[in-house]
């Protein structure tokens, strides 16, 4: 199986979640690793491991800095993860989302080609919003259904990076994750924020919870990043990371609290539906494994273990407001 040891390898949006977890894998694995960041964003994540890093300061619409840290590192294979989330229907997001998702990626990539680097790989990371209200479990074939401006940016990037790879050759896989969590997840998100309800012993208000979702462990998604960037097989392909499997999120719900020993009620009914959201989310993951050989390893129960023993240390060593420490809501660029 080939390594990914020695390889030059840059990553952006490496102060975020997936991210971060993905920046530790590769200098695990012995990878020498460039970041490129914005100069004011929050590097907590990966502060610990700084000093182990090639620190590339500037922004995804500057194509002068993104250019500068392409002709410099020339990394033989980059992980696209840098970009703006926010899942809100709202007009006023369409400009940000074209100028950071659309172009900040088309810049990455003119960078390849102009400055005309041997790129053995280019993971593109698209996003599971891009199905919409589509029919489950959603497969890669099927027609994308993008809601928001944010799902749209994702679509488009999507269709630039697959006409970049037929029309001249570049080597560009674009990866669907579904639903991540684990440690180091913003608490803004459904899982760290009712395992903070659960350390605070507040309450926690939330939806009916019959609508189903699924939920794949960091970990797990961070092998299919690897596996992907390994795997010539995949170059031009659009896959679903995800294990596939169903669940009611009033059911998560009770399993967190009753991991943590019940410390609080689940207010069930307290909040109402988002607007339009969609009442099952999970995809086909047969790509995947026939294309990576990827398949989930950690089970909910394990994954959810795992994440609550996190959260217990970090509450533990930095107390209540601990969600401070992670990235403003919604911007992993």
């Amino acid at each position: 199986m080939k390594s990914l040891k020695g390889k030059v390898i840059l990553v952006t949006g490496a102060n975020g979640f997936i991210g971060s977890h993905l920046t530790r894998k590769l200098l695990g694995e012995g990878a020498q690793v460039h970041v490129f960041l914005k100069k004011d964003t929050n590097q907590f994540r990966i502060q610990d491991i700084i000093n182990e890093l090639t620190l590339w300061y500037g922004d995804l619409k500057d194509y002068q800095s993104l250019c500068s840290c392409i002709r410099h590192s020339r990394p033989q294979i980059i992980f696209h993860l840098a970009a703006l989330i926010n899942v809100n229907r709202i007009p006023e997001l369409i400009e940000p989302m074209i100028d950071i998702n659309i172009k900040g990626t088309l810049n990455i990539l003119r960078g390849v080609i102009e400055e005309k680097i041997d790129l053995e790989c280019f993971i593109n990371t698209g996003s599971s919003e891009e199905y919409g209200n589509g029919l489950v479990p959603f497969n890669e074939n099927q027609r994308e259904i993008p809601v928001s401006p944010y799902s749209a940016s994702k679509v488009a990037t999507t269709y630039f990076c697959q006409m970049l790879q037929k029309s001249i050759g570049l080597p560009i896989i674009t990866l669907r994750p579904f639903l991540v969590y684990g440690p180091g997840q913003d608490t803004h998100m459904f899982i760290p924020s009712l395992i903070q309800h659960c350390l605070e012993g507040k309450d926690f208000p939330m939806t009916e919870g019959d609508q189903t979702r699924e939920f794949n462990y960091i970990d797990d998604t961070v092998n299919a990043y690897t596996l992907a960037a390994i795997s010539r097989n995949a170059i031009g392909e659009v896959i679903n990371i995800g294990n596939g499997i169903e669940y009611s999120v009033k059911a998560v719900a009770e399993k967190i609290v009753h991991i943590m020993g019940d410390p609080i009620r689940l207010l069930v009914g307290a909040l109402p539906k988002r607007p339009g959201e969609t009442k099952h989310f999970f995809c086909s993951n047969e790509k995947v494994k026939k294309l990576l050989g990827w398949s989930s390893k950690i089970s909910l129960d394990e994954g959810l273990s795992r994440t609550i023993n996190w959260y217990r240390d970090f509450f533990k060593r930095y107390g209540p407001g601990f969600q401070n420490c992670f990235p403003i809501k919604h911007t992993l660029a």
